[in-house]
């Protein structure tokens, strides 16, 4: 079996740290990690990854964590892109956070168990968060402008403690029974683009819709309709940032008629235009 060395991939022993974007358009050989851990961030497409004994399915949104001599690999890959941190394990907090459960479940190797379970999936306004961390993290490494090691550590512990915490957000959230829309959710996430209303939502998840908009929001942050604006942006973001599809087709494509509505709700999230957040990429 084949097993990386963090100087594969950089020659700064005083810098232990390695940031990349990236994807796998084809399946990717199982491998070990010798020296270092590697933090993932899924950003578009899906594979099945293989975690030693353990398989799961992956797709945008999903966070993992893949400890030293862990053999891992994807198959079924299909359009696969994802942000890698490859770091040494010297470089996490070791403070408050992480004595938390979200943090240990996270960065800390298991011992006892063989289900992999330093894995989270995240909501698409979580999402948005880690992913901003992910981007300025890999912004400043590869730039490189001056302080960009401070900039680059402080991102990382930053993403760390937000990291756990969500962690321990959705541990909690199951355990207060918020599974029971899960459902619903789901349901969103495959019909964003199409008339969704909360009517119907909370008729399948059995509770009135006044329960429903109450434990939706406990359990992701948001009313329903704003999580639906939030997963339409994320799909719009990936598709302007692709620079292939027309905008009059983007706003189609996730569930707006108009494309001048369109912008203006794209205005109201994101602060610019879709035509100028094209124009970053």
């Amino acid at each position: 079996m084949t097993e990386f060395y963090l100087d594969t991939f950089t020659a700064d022993k005083s810098f232990p740290f390695f940031a990349q974007l990236g994807g796998h358009d084809e399946p990717l050989y199982m491998h070990t990690h010798a020296d270092f851990a590697e933090l993932s961030l899924i950003t578009d497409g899906r594979a099945r990854h293989l975690v030693d004994e353990d398989s799961y399915p992956i797709a945008n949104g999903d966070v993992f964590v893949i400890h030293k001599k862990v053999p891992h690999s994807f198959e079924e890959t299909d359009k696969l892109r994802l942000y890698n941190i490859m770091f040494d394990p010297k470089l996490l907090p070791d403070s408050d956070i992480s004595e938390s459960a979200g943090f240990k479940a996270l960065f800390v190797p298991e011992k006892t168990s063989r289900s992999f379970s330093s894995r989270l999936r995240l909501e698409p306004r979580d999402f948005e968060l880690a992913a901003h961390l992910f981007r300025r993290i890999y912004r400043e490494y590869t730039e490189k402008r001056v302080g960009w090691k401070t900039a680059v550590q402080g991102d990382f512990l930053k993403l760390t403690v937000t990291l756990s915490r969500l962690y321990d957000f959705d541990r909690v959230k199951d355990e207060n029974g918020m599974e029971k829309i899960s459902g619903a959710a789901a349901y969103i996430e495959q019909n964003y683009a199409e008339n969704i209303s909360v009517a119907r939502l909370a008729e399948m998840s059995n509770y009135s819709v006044r329960q429903f908009i109450r434990l939706f929001k406990k359990a992701f942050g948001c009313i329903p309709t704003e999580y639906i604006a939030n997963l339409r942006m994320q799909k719009a973001r990936e598709l302007l940032r692709g620079k292939t599809v027309s905008i009059t087709d983007i706003a189609l494509y996730c569930g707006y008629g108009d494309s001048n509505y369109f912008s203006r709700i794209f205005r109201k999230y994101n602060g610019v235009t879709p035509s100028e957040y094209r124009a970053r990429f």
